[in-house]
C-alpha cells in the first residue's frame, strides 16, 4: 500500500509539472498538432527537466540510503560528505579543460569516488569511524572543493562560466535527451548494485564484526557500495551540479514509513527520491515566476532544517 503511494505521488508530481508553469499548454494541442507551442514546450523543455530530475532525485536518495547503512551514519549524505563536492570539482575540470560532453559524467564519477575514499581515510582513525569526525572532514573537504571550483571559475570563458555557475547552485535546466539517455545508464547500474547488496547493508549497521560471523563480505560490499554511489552520484551532478540533502532526507523519511529493511528501503528511495525532487523543482520554477529559483535553493531551504534537527538530536543522544 505504501509502495503504491509513493507511485501515485511520483506520477502526481509529473502530471503537476507537465501542466503547470509560466506558459499555459493545452495536452489536446500538443498531442493532435506536432508543429504546437504546447507540444513545443511539453516535449522539448518540461519534459527532459522531469525526467532528470527524477533521475537526480532516486540518485542521491538511493546514495544516501547506503551512505548511511554503510557509514553507520545517520547524518550520511552524498551532499554533506563532501562526495557531491567532488563530483562538481570533476565537472569543473572537464568544462574547463572543454573535454567533450561525454567525458564529464566519467571525470565527476572518478572525483566522487576518489573523494569517497579520501574521507573515508582521512575520517577512519585506528580502524575506527567517528561519525561526528566524518560530517567535520565532509564539511572540510568540501570548503576545499568549493575554493577550488572559484579557482576554476576566474580564469574560464564567460561560456564556462555560465555553466559553473549553475553546476554550483544545483539546476534543472532543460537537457537534450541523448545526454539523459546516458545519465539514466549509470543510475540504474548503480542502483542494480545497491539493490544487490540490500541484505548485506541490513547486517552492517550491527558493527562489521557481527557482519562478518554472519557471512557477510565487508570490505567487498563496502567497495561495491562506495562504487555504485560514487558512480550515481558522479553522473547526476555531471548534469544538474550541486542538489543538497536530498540523499538525507528522504532515507529518513521513507524508513519512518517502512523500517529499516533495505531491500524495501532502497526501491522507496528510489519512488520517494525521484517524486521529491520533480515536486522541488516545480515549486522552484513557479513559485516566483515568471523568475526562476535553482533547485538546489529549494533542496537547501528544506533540508537544512532538517539537518539541524537530526545533529541536534543525534548530539543529545551521545551526551545522554
Amino acid at each position: 500500500m505504501k509502495y503504491i503511494l509513493l507511485i501515485a505521488g511520483l506520477v502526481g508530481a509529473v502530471l503537476v509539472s507537465l501542466s503547470v508553469g509560466t506558459e499555459n499548454v493545452s495536452l489536446r494541442s500538443a498531442l493532435s498538432d506536432p508543429d504546437s507551442l504546447s507540444r513545443l514546450i511539453l516535449l522539448e523543455i518540461r519534459l527532459p527537466r522531469i525526467l532528470l530530475g527524477g533521475l537526480v532525485g532516486l540518485a542521491l536518495a538511493s546514495a544516501g540510503a547506503a551512505f548511511q547503512a554503510l557509514l553507520r551514519n545517520p547524518l550520511a549524505d552524498p551532499f554533506i560528505l563532501g562526495v557531491s563536492g567532488g563530483a562538481a570539482l570533476g565537472s569543473v575540470l572537464a568544462v574547463s579543460l572543454k573535454l567533450a560532453y561525454g567525458f564529464v559524467p566519467l571525470v565527476a564519477f572518478l572525483a566522487a569516488l576518489g573523494s569517497m575514499f579520501l574521507i573515508y581515510g582521512l575520517a577512519n582513525v585506528r580502524g575506527r569511524l567517528n561519525p561526528h569526525t566524518l560530517l567535520l572532514v565532509g564539511v572540510l573537504f568540501n570548503t576545499t572543493t568549493f575554493s577550488l571550483i572559484l579557482f576554476f571559475n576566474s580564469i574560464v570563458s564567460m561560456e564556462d562560466l555560465h555553466r559553473i555557475w549553475f553546476l554550483m547552485v544545483g539546476s534543472l535546466e532543460a537537457v537534450e535527451l541523448h545526454r539523459l539517455f546516458w545519465v539514466a545508464l549509470f543510475v540504474l547500474t548503480g542502483f542494480f548494485i545497491l539493490c544487490l547488496d540490500a541484505s548485506a547493508l541490513n547486517l552492517i549497521p550491527l558493527g562489521e564484526e557481527s557482519a562478518r560471523s554472519l557471512g557477510v563480505d565487508v570490505e567487498g560490499v563496502r567497495r561495491r557500495v562506495l562504487f555504485a554511489a560514487s558512480l550515481m552520484v558522479g553522473s547526476v551532478v555531471s548534469v544538474s551540479g550541486l542538489v543538497g540533502f536530498v540523499g538525507l532526507a528522504v532515507p529518513h523519511m521513507v524508513r519512518l514509513a517502512l523500517g529499516s529493511d533495505h531491500r524495501l528501503l532502497l526501491p522507496a528511495s528510489f519512488l520517494g527520491g525521484a517524486a521529491f525532487l520533480v515536486w522541488a523543482d516545480t515549486l522552484a520554477r513557479t513559485m516566483l515566476g515568471p523568475a526562476e529559483l535553482p533547485v538546489g535553493v529549494v533542496t537547501a531551504l528544506t533540508g537544512g532544517p532538517f539537518f539541524l534537527y537530526l545533529l541536534h538530536r543525534d548530539l543529545r543522544r551521545a551526551l545522554a
